[in-house]
């Protein structure tokens, strides 16, 4: 970056294109940093990145804000006038990291919760003229392509077909690619935060709110029958990423040490179970907020919605037969960022090591 470059604060942002991992367009400028700025159903969340020649992506700066849009579109089918509020004050303050980071490259994006409110098309309007740039509110195939490219750049894909899954606070997103491709790529209005205001559901999860989450990701998966009848043997292998499943497996595996790990304790490429899944999904239904914000290795924004997550992912295995899961640290931000890279032609694809790298 030059010093004399534009002022991005009064400027807007350069925003690189994140709609066809296909596309290369070769320019001269060297990017050092890219940001994703990702407004999801249950928070607000700034990822900038750096990369360098022969570098893979790197994350210096992280920022997030909790709002839990989720929750009113699920129970109310709008965001209301208060929550929208809060969201300009959280653009902002986001904003302000963003100036400070200088990225070359900036993805803002939204998902379920923006995409799917009555009112969403207002707000986004909103939060567009509080960041200074236009906001692409992600359909959601592309929110599932998406997060399959983070998902095959964090852990190993292979050329067999594998089957991706991403659950995040308004929807669950399905994809099935191997190291070079993505074959189909869906998304279902089914997620923690949204089912909790759908369902109206306390502390415990009782057995009965449990049945109709699965009646829920049931009706889900019969709308993707038809795609993933192609790929009859894909969930052999199934990866999943989203903090719900990053945070079933902190808990997993704090259960077989005793004890939550490190700070920055990593979890990527974890197996969890589904019969390990199932043992989390019932216990954590069964115990009340103070409780499980005791329980070793439990992140404390994922505590409320924790027992609702562990159950569509126990529910979604059940359909769909699969075993266990494959953890990723990474999904939809990493993968935003990659295609934006990718397709300023900034970054290639290194096939022998299933990465991406910095040209």
């Amino acid at each position: 970056m030059g010093a004399g470059g534009p002022d991005r604060r009064s400027e807007g942002y350069p925003n690189a294109n994140t709609q066809h991992v296909t596309t290369h367009q070769v320019v001269s400028v060297q990017v050092t940093r890219a940001a994703v700025l990702d407004l999801g159903s249950s928070s607000f969340q700034l990822m900038v990145c750096q990369t360098g020649p022969g570098q893979s992506l790197k994350p210096v700066l992280k920022r997030q804000s909790l709002l839990n849009l989720g929750l009113e579109v699920g129970s109310r089918g709008v965001i209301s006038p208060e929550r929208a509020r809060a969201s300009m004050r959280a653009v902002k303050f986001l904003r302000k990291a963003l100036n400070r980071a200088s990225p070359d490259v900036v993805v803002p994006l939204a998902t379920a919760a923006l995409r799917d409110a009555a009112n969403g098309p207002q707000v986004v309007e909103r939060l567009e003229h509080a960041l200074g740039a236009p906001i692409q509110v992600l359909g959601g195939e592309q929110e599932a392509r998406l997060c399959f490219i983070g998902q095959r750049a964090g852990v190993y894909i292979g050329e067999d077909p594998t089957l991706g899954i991403d659950l995040g606070g308004g929807s669950f997103e399905l994809a099935v690619g191997n190291c070079y491709d993505i074959y189909m790529a869906t998304s279902a209005p089914v997620g923690a935060t949204r089912l909790k205001g759908e369902l109206g559901t306390g502390e415990i999860l009782f057995r009965e709110e449990r049945k109709e989450v699965r009646e829920r990701v049931r009706e889900a998966i019969e709308t993707m029958g038809p795609g993933l009848a192609d790929y009859p043997r894909v969930a052999a292998r199934t990866v999943v990423s989203g903090g719900t499943a990053r945070a079933l497996a902190r808990l997993a595996v704090a259960g077989c040490y005793g004890h939550a790990g490190a700070p920055g304790w990593r979890v990527n490429q974890v197996e969890l179970s589904v019969r390990q899944l199932a043992e989390l999904a019932g216990m954590l239904s069964n115990l009340d907020l103070a409780h499980r914000l005791a329980l070793p290795g439990m992140p404390a924004r994922r505590a409320a919605v924790l027992p609702l997550g562990a159950c569509i992912l126990q529910a979604i295995a059940e359909e769909l037969g699969i075993d266990h899961y494959v953890v990723s640290e990474w999904g939809l931000r990493e993968g935003a960022v990659l295609e934006a890279l990718y397709g300023a032609g900034l970054c290639r694809w290194r096939q022998d090591q299933d990465l991406f790298v910095a040209q």
